[in-house]
């Protein structure tokens, strides 16, 4: 039995797919009108057809929208005329598919407007062009879904290949296709397919593949008892070909009458009665059948009929019989080898095979795009890598280098530290002596002293202990000392009388005015010429200065004057 169409079994799942096809439509542009008529139709394609075509029908192609519209309803019409068996030798109503389907469209509807561009080119018996249609239409199959297309384009073209003689390819189609069928719950169309499969066994003399498929389409005949008939004529070729006589007239007996049977299988009948050694009865059959044109039938007949008329004794119908079945055969061989038909699969695959090494070359030129692509990224990425990490060293290095200049110059600051601090405490030292044992030291001159010992042990234990609160006094002292000027410059001047008195005494000596040595006091401790001039702040500091080089014999370009106080002041 035919499998029920889902869609139909239900019909307010239909009446629900439609609506919503509908209004995807009219959000497309397209009639809600004609997109509704065209799901309908397609609805009821497998169940109904004749309800389908009339659906088709009265749809106004004029007002199909757009291309895609019209590729679909001219697929939909030509589906619709094969299943009402209306068989069509034009391109008229299936072109607006072809033109659409040949670059767009899905896998199915690319295969089944190959199938059915086929199935026209088979009504106008230009099988070479049917062949090359349902060659292009297997190209799909592996992404096509609509399984009874498949299996009907499988069958389609086992028909063309069983007029080449192609058996063996005639057999592996119908049992491919009786599988898909099996799939989709089409019971009928199976056991045609296997009926046919039997059929090129047995032209084959395959016993033992004919044995195999016989058992499979018994099962389904026990389950459909109703599609005996399909496979009766087909017992009557196996005996024929495997069984005896006695065989033969057992399968005859369950035929019915004459009028019962197909004018293809009489043929059969006649050619079973024939060989049973019944020959009146084979001349009853064979005169019920019109003379036939098409193949196989046509070579079947004159074959059968001239052997017929042989055995009944009429010699001079059998000789036409004969002249008929070879003039036949001539012609059938002619067309076939005259036309690429027997080529058509070779060709096929000749330009499969080009297309797949262009596909090949296309692929190893876009290999190699691609890796010299990935070597020029790996490449870039390498030398950025390189780049990056040479930079890191060299900011590495730099830092390295810093941390080493930082280390030696703090290192140079410690020694430069050690050494201040070894001259406070020296200083200090000397200051303590001469405020102990000095009896003479001014008391002007002792209280500075002690001023400045007492800031130079904060200045030292602030050093020592990193506590800068050691070091406030001290930075309080400068800065009032050298906030006011002549007080610092005095305080000094008398610090020196008591640790460097003979300094003191060289300059006073030298006939230094107070203010003089203040001057030079400055130079004493470490200020350099221009320092103590923006210190002192005076317009006359280059007077001063030259009225001290002068007293004290200092050639202006033989030596800076700061240099010369301090090496006389380590002198004495």
């Amino acid at each position: 039995m035919a499998a029920k169409n889902p869609l139909y079994q239900y019909p307010l799942l239909l009446i629900l797919v439609v609506s919503f096809a509908a209004s995807i439509a009219v959000s497309c542009g397209s009639s809600p009108e004609t997109e509704y008529r065209l799901i309908k139709a397609e609805a009821l394609m497998e169940q109904q057809p004749d309800s389908s075509l009339s659906i088709l029908k009265g749809i106004d192609r004029v007002k199909l929208g757009s291309d895609r519209e019209r590729a679909r309803y001219a697929l939909l019409m030509s589906q619709s005329l094969d299943k009402n068996y209306i068989d069509t030798t034009t391109f008229d109503v299936l072109q607006p598919a072809i033109d659409y389907y040949s670059d767009k469209g899905t896998a199915d509807e690319k295969l089944k407007t190959c199938y059915y561009q086929g199935r026209i080119y088979q009504n106008q018996g230009n099988l070479d062009d049917a062949m090359r249609c349902f060659i292009n239409g297997r190209e799909y199959r592996n992404e096509a879904t609509d399984t009874l297309a498949i299996a009907n384009l499988l069958v389609a073209q086992a028909t063309i290949l069983y007029q080449t003689y192609k058996f063996n390819d005639f057999i592996r189609d119908n049992l491919d296709a009786a599988n898909l069928y099996s799939e989709i719950g089409k019971t009928d169309y199976q056991l045609l397919s296997l009926c046919n499969a039997i059929d090129g066994y047995i032209l084959n003399n395959d016993k033992h593949h004919t044995d195999s498929v016989f058992k499979v389409a018994d099962r389904i005949i026990s389950d459909y008892p109703e599609l005996s008939n399909i496979i009766a004529p087909y017992r009557i070729g196996y005996a024929m070909q495997f069984g005896s006589e006695d065989e033969i007239r057992d399968i005859l007996q369950h035929f019915d009458s004459l009028d019962s049977i197909e004018s293809y299988d009489r043929i059969h009948m006649a050619a079973a009665y024939l060989k049973s050694g019944d020959t009146a009865k084979a001349v009853q059959y064979i005169n019920s059948i019109s003379p036939v044109s098409n193949f196989p039938a046509a070579l079947e007949y004159s074959a059968v009929k001239a052997e017929i008329l042989e055995k009944s004794g009429d010699i001079k119908g059998a000789m036409e019989a004969y002249k008929d079945f070879y003039t036949a055969l001539d012609s059938i061989h002619y067309s076939i080898f005259s036309s690429d038909l027997l080529f058509a699969q070779q060709q096929h695959d000749i330009e499969i095979k080009n297309l797949a090494e262009t596909q090949k070359k296309n692929l190893v030129i876009w290999i190699c795009v691609c890796a010299l692509l990935v070597l020029f990224v790996a490449v870039s990425v390498i030398y950025y890598r390189y780049k990056l990490i040479k930079s890191r060293n060299l900011l590495k290095e730099q830092d390295i280098q810093r941390l080493r200049l930082e280390k030696e110059q703090h290192k140079l600051i410690e020694d430069n530290l050690r050494l201040r601090l070894s001259e406070i405490e020296s200083e200090c030292d000397t200051l303590k002596r001469l405020v102990q044992s000095n009896d003479e030291v001014t008391a002007q001159v002792s209280d500075a002293i002690k001023a400045r010992i007492e800031m130079l042990n904060g200045l030292l234990a602030e050093k020592i202990s990193g506590n800068e609160a050691y070091g406030k006094p001290y930075e309080e002292w400068v800065e009032k000392l050298t906030s006011d000027r002549k007080a610092f410059m005095d305080s000094t001047r008398l610090a020196f009388t008591a640790s460097h008195p003979e300094f003191i005494s060289y300059l006073e000596a030298h006939s230094l005015t107070e203010t003089e040595i203040n001057y030079v006091c400055l130079y004493a401790i470490g200020l350099r010429g221009k320092e103590v001039g923006e210190y002192i702040q005076l317009k006359r500091h280059y007077n001063i200065s030259s009225e001290i080089r002068r007293k004290l014999g200092i050639d202006e370009h033989q030596t800076n004057i700061g240099i010369y106080v301090r090496k006389l002041l380590r002198s004495l």
